[in-house]
């Protein structure tokens, strides 16, 4: 049985892209090697020692590395007390990190007969062909380099977005008041050379203290760039915040 270093597993709904607001159990991992000034889980970026599990009884502790089978154990009783579950949520930290123990979780789960949700940045296209099979849907960030660091990011994230192409695939790009507009017409022709029709997301990033988010002309901007070679562009912020939900 493969083990992997889990941060939380919870309820709630999905707070980004053309899903949001449906109710999904959400595994988050732990660990992600990327360095985005925007990132809303830097609890999650390192190993923490216990998982927390939050279900309608309290909170349950367990000790990390987390087995696969016990992981989603809980999300599937999690899961049975949701009525109008859409899917189960595997995010994080970076899933495509622990690739061993996200193939045998998923695996699982689909056992289980739960459609599964994988959000990924993709950096890693050798396990997101691994995953591929075992996935409904996949929220695909794909990062501009200027904000993650300065890593080619979206070379990668090009790779994945076509070995993910035909599993309900959208793509998001999240931006600040100073990202590079060369960036973010890459990311656009990336998603433009796979398919026209696959959901563009443009996120304006929350305000953290590292950045902030765009001026409101400069998001119209975007989504009118995008629209012109893409046919399904939307501009969303977070949800889950506004509603005070994790």
């Amino acid at each position: 049985m493969k083990t992997g270093w889990v941060h939380e597993i919870f309820r709630s709904v999905q707070g980004e892209g053309p899903h949001a607001g449906v109710l999904q159990v959400f595994i988050r991992f732990c660990g992600c090697a990327a360095a985005c000034v925007y990132c809303d889980t830097d609890a999650a970026r390192g190993r923490r020692r216990d998982c927390v599990c939050r279900t309608d009884t309290g909170e349950v502790l367990l000790e990390n590395p987390v087995g696969a089978d016990a992981a989603t154990a809980l999300a599937v009783s999690l899961a049975a007390g949701t009525p109008g579950l859409h899917s189960l949520a595997v995010t994080g930290g970076e899933p495509l990190d622990q690739p061993d123990f996200l193939v045998e979780l998923l695996a699982a789960a689909g056992r289980c007969g739960i459609p599964r949700y994988l959000e990924t940045n993709g950096l890693d296209p050798a396990a997101a062909r691994r995953a591929e099979p075992l996935v409904e849907y996949v929220a695909l960030d794909l990062k501009l380099p200027s904000l993650c660091g300065g890593v080619d990011t979206l070379a990668a994230g090009a790779e994945s977005c076509r070995i993910f192409r035909r599993r309900g695939l959208f793509c998001k790009v999240v931006v600040t008041d100073a990202f590079e507009a060369d960036e973010f017409e890459r990311a656009v022709t990336i998603v433009a050379g796979v398919d026209t029709a696959i959901p563009f997301v443009i996120q304006p990033a929350a305000m953290n203290g590292r950045c902030a988010p765009p001026p409101p002309e400069l998001l119209l901007e975007c989504a009118m760039q995008a629209g012109r070679r893409l046919s399904a562009v939307r501009v969303m912020p977070q949800c889950h915040p506004l509603l005070g939900l994790p």
